[in-house]
């Protein structure tokens, strides 16, 4: 069937990977960055399709191809329908995110950490503070239905005892506006115990826990020590080995991350601390993932590997996690057109201090302390008159404007830039998948033939 007369004119959206060729019948995966979404395509139509040759094509084929935004209309300005895209999912945006530091301290001493510990706690004046705030928000704010707290630090496990005064009136404050509520946590995963860590899931409604192990036990011990110097790698293994031994785990709905992160000093280990993992059968209840160490107000960025070598690094561990029987997240499946919390315009952070600020990255840390330009105010203190621009605000004129380099960059619908604050200091923040998106496609492509074989010449397939 060729294209009738009538079809509307398209052309190659500027938002794709496209995979090498792979399998005895040449089949290439197309994964549209604009719809997270890829097709399997035979080599011989993919062929046609960048020589103009769309009449040539099967018509399921070059339906698939429109709905995916493989195929897009020939008139359309692409960038702006994304930078629409994402302002509207701003100005729709039904969460209320606050992020709350209930305490200044740490157990560890981390050597790329960026923050300065104390040992303070939120006192009851800041506490009240915080829910005055939420309940301004809630009430000014007809569009939320869901309400979530994220936890953090220094160590926010530290300030245990003001989580558990706090929870139960943020929780009333969701009941009284009608709202799902939720938390989160980034936790060292020191205190962790599988007691307290059912406590938080079932009386404090924290869902999601994001835990740290930096390699191997050698590697992490060389680098999240204690303040008086002990190693901490054994005592947070067991804590997760306790908590995925309980029976309990399997139906509490709770996620657990465990989160490595990754310079030229460890990334070696992380292999073994992958297998490690897989020795205690944990990736079988627990996410996997790594991050490049990056900047935090220090230098610790200077010690990571490239951002091509970390992609290389990554496509390696992605392929011994798959061949370990594992399904590691290869390609993304939904669109990043909120990146951070800075671009919701009502989240913020409170500090132990009473701060507050747009970034989880700022409090706390020496370099940042003169620096006004990430804070929001401060609990007690009148707000500005007139109100002070949030920063960050515009984030998405900027990148209409060029100001940054994902105004051309094919992955801005899965990345929305990620971090501007990175971008304003001069490090690019861009993910691994800018660098190795073609070998994560391979490596789905392996998995799919192994799950169902590749499909014949001519047919397509959502993958």
């Amino acid at each position: 069937m060729t294209m009738s007369t009538q079809t509307p004119s398209l052309k190659i959206s500027r938002y794709l990977a496209v995979s090498p060729a792979v399998g005895r019948r040449a089949f290439r995966m197309v994964y549209s960055t604009r719809s997270a979404r890829a097709l399997l395509v035979s080599d011989a139509d993919w062929s046609d399709v960048q020589q103009g040759h769309l009449s040539q094509l099967p018509a399921a084929l070059r339906q698939a191809m429109t709905e995916h935004k493989i195929l897009v209309p020939a008139e359309e300005d692409e960038r702006s329908q994304v930078i629409a895209y994402n302002k509207a999912a701003i100005a729709a945006d039904d969460l209320l995110y606050l992020a709350i530091a209930p305490s200044a301290n740490c157990q560890l001493g981390c050597d790329y950490c960026g923050q300065q510990h104390e040992n303070r706690r939120m006192d009851d004046s800041i506490m009240r503070g915080v829910l005055q705030r939420a309940q301004e928000k809630l009430k000014r704010r007809a569009c939320t239905r869901h309400f979530q707290i994220g936890w953090f630090g220094g160590e926010p496990l530290l300030g245990m005892a003001n989580i558990r005064i706090m929870t139960p009136q943020l929780q009333e404050l969701a009941r009284q506006h009608q709202l799902s509520y939720s938390a989160q946590m980034a936790t060292n995963g020191v205190a962790l115990t599988p007691r307290l860590f059912f406590e938080l899931v079932q009386q404090h409604q924290v869902m999601a826990f994001d835990i740290t192990l930096d390699g191997a036990q050698a590697d992490h011990d060389r680098r999240r020590v204690t303040k008086d110097g002990r190693p901490s790698f054994k005592r947070i293994l067991n804590n997760l080995k306790g908590i995925a031994a309980d029976p309990r785990f399997a139906d509490c709905g709770a996620r657990i991350s465990i989160r490595c992160n990754v310079d030229s000093r460890n990334h070696e280990g992380t292999l073994a601390l992958l297998d490690t993992l897989i020795a205690h059968d944990l990736l079988r209840h627990f996410q996997f993932y790594t991050a490049p160490v990056h900047s935090w107000g220090n230098d610790a960025h200077l010690t990571s590997l490239s951002q091509q070598q970390y992609a290389d690094f990554e496509v390696d561990l992605l392929a011994r996690l798959m061949n370990a029987g594992h399904a590691p997240r290869l390609l993304p499946k939904t669109l990043t057109p909120i990146v951070c919390m800075s671009l919701r315009p009502d989240a913020e952070l409170t500090d132990p201090y009473g701060e507050t600020f747009n970034c989880t990255e700022i409090s706390q840390v020496p370099a940042y302390k003169e620096v006004r330009f990430y804070r929001l105010g401060e609990l007690g203190q009148p707000a500005p008159v007139p109100p002070r621009e949030r920063p960050f605000g515009d984030w998405n004129d900027r990148i209409l404007a060029g100001d940054v380099p994902c105004h051309n960059c094919r992955i801005l619908p899965i990345c929305g830039g990620q971090c501007p604050k990175k971008w304003l200091e001069g490090i690019s923040p861009c993910p691994s998948i800018k660098h190795n998106i073609e070998s994560r496609m391979t490596l789905e492509m392996v998995r799919l033939n192994r799950q169902n074989g590749l499909i014949h010449s001519h047919e397509t397939a959502e993958a």
